[in-house]
């Protein structure tokens, strides 16, 4: 007897079934897929158009800036292998940077040498930098502040024609002066000390003509009336690096100032400190003589000027 051997059918699922089946299928798939980030999200992470490459960006200007500092302080003309050893730097970042500066007259190359030294643009632009600030916009916050820390009227003095001016002024509401010189007003030049300390860094011929215009008048009876006097105490203030008022201008009435020097090393100006007398004595003058010359040094520095020699009357 012989058996046939049916073929095998495959029966289909049921509709639902299936769709079910693909379901899974497409859900298993997607589970898999890692979503793509947003853009914000790569910007977050650091990807490319993101920080990462403002701090490059940032890096690189750090590294240009300290190639020029190290110019300035190790100049007058060096080599790329030089500066790259001086600053630990890559020797071709450096000559990348060194590249990119030159096109905006920062550096300037010797083509014989090839070595590089800083340009005449730095110069201009310092030049302009010291030029924008003029000596009483830049006086006037730190005189602010010496107010507010010793309690008293501050001035700022300049030589003018005739005399010595007063350019500006801070008033202290805890100190009540009588004699007031008003902005624009000249200061006795033989008893204040704001002109002291200005007169005693002018040459001996320019003093004199000074003094006889508004003349050694007496004004208390400490006040200084022989010019040989005022010579006297001119010199002891430019050997100490500053003046003293002595109830010389108004009893009762002391004060403290100190020079300003310009960029060149020449005095330029005075910051002076006035008040009662009962509180310029000891320690507390001694606390007002150190605010005051604090002061006129900031001052300076503000103004160009860094060099520490004093040349008197």
């Amino acid at each position: 007897m012989q058996y046939r051997r049916s073929p095998l059918r495959l029966s289909r699922l049921p509709a639902a079934a299936a769709t079910e089946r693909r379901s899974r299928t497409k859900q298993g798939a997607r589970a898999n897929v890692v979503p793509k980030p947003s853009t914000s999200q790569r910007k977050r992470s650091g990807t490319k158009g993101g920080t990462r490459g403002e701090t490059g960006a940032s890096k690189s200007l750090q590294k240009a800036l300290r190639i020029l500092l190290y110019m300035g302080d190790n100049g007058p003309a060096l080599g790329v292998t030089q500066l790259a050893s001086g600053l630990s730097l890559n020797k071709t970042t450096v000559h990348r940077l060194l590249h990119a500066m030159e096109k905006f007259e920062l550096i300037e190359r010797n083509p014989e040498s090839d070595r590089y030294r800083l340009g005449l643009k730095l110069h201009e632009l310092g030049t302009r930098a010291v030029e924008s600030r003029t000596l009483r916009t830049e006086a006037h916050r730190f005189l602010m502040e010496l107010s507010r820390a010793s309690h008293e009227t501050v001035s700022l003095a300049v030589p003018g024609p005739g005399g010595v001016l007063c350019l500006d002024r801070v008033d202290s509401r805890d100190s009540i002066i009588n004699v007031r010189t008003p902005i624009g007003a000249r200061f006795p030049p033989h008893c204040t000390a704001a002109a002291k300390a200005i007169l005693a860094y002018l040459p001996e011929d320019e003093v004199e003509p000074i003094i006889s215009i508004m003349g050694l008048t007496s004004y208390t009876a400490y006040t200084l009336t022989t010019l040989a006097d005022v010579k006297k105490n001119l010199r002891e203030a430019a050997e100490r690096g500053y003046a003293l008022d002595r109830q010389e201008t108004e009893r009762g009435l002391s004060a403290v100032a100190a020079p300003i020097w310009s960029r060149d090393g020449h005095v330029i100006a005075a910051v002076g400190m006035a008040g009662p007398t009962l509180r310029f004595r000891g320690k507390e003058l001694a606390r007002k003589i150190a605010l005051t010359m604090e002061t006129t040094a900031k001052i300076s520095a503000s103004l160009g000027h860094n060099d520490s020699s004093r040349e008197g009357f």
